[in-house]
């Protein structure tokens, strides 16, 4: 391969033949390149035939769907209010044990899961 690079490339010629020569030597190389990239893809689908895609034999495990919980008779049904306000104070009494005087004050809360309610 190097003899032909050496055979193309002469610097003793005009703009010309040194144009034609640098050609040659970019075709050679590009040729060579996608010649080489071709045998590669041809290596590739030769293993794909060779060894087929193994099919996995375990399930995959389905993620459990949670079921709603429906409030029941011995739950109490209060409002958004009382509950925040329960919070609240609870917050307040951690504090002043604790020893923290200042205030705070609640901007908003968001239920996690609407209409389950805990006990």
């Amino acid at each position: 391969m190097n003899m032909w690079i050496a055979a193309a490339m002469k610097y003793n010629g005009t703009f010309a033949e040194n144009a034609k020569s640098a050609g040659t030597v970019t075709l050679l190389g590009m040729a060579t390149i996608f010649a080489v990239l071709a045998l590669l893809w041809g290596v590739v689908q030769l293993l794909h035939l060779v060894m087929p895609k193994q099919k996995d034999t375990k399930p995959k495990a389905q993620p459990a769907e949670p079921k709603p919980v429906e409030p029941t008779a011995e739950e109490p049904t209060e409002d958004d209010g009382a509950i925040v306000a329960a919070i609240t104070a609870a917050i307040l009494a951690a504090r002043t044990d604790a020893g923290i005087t200042t205030g705070f004050r609640v901007v908003s809360f968001k239920r996690i899961h609407p209409g389950k309610r805990t006990k």
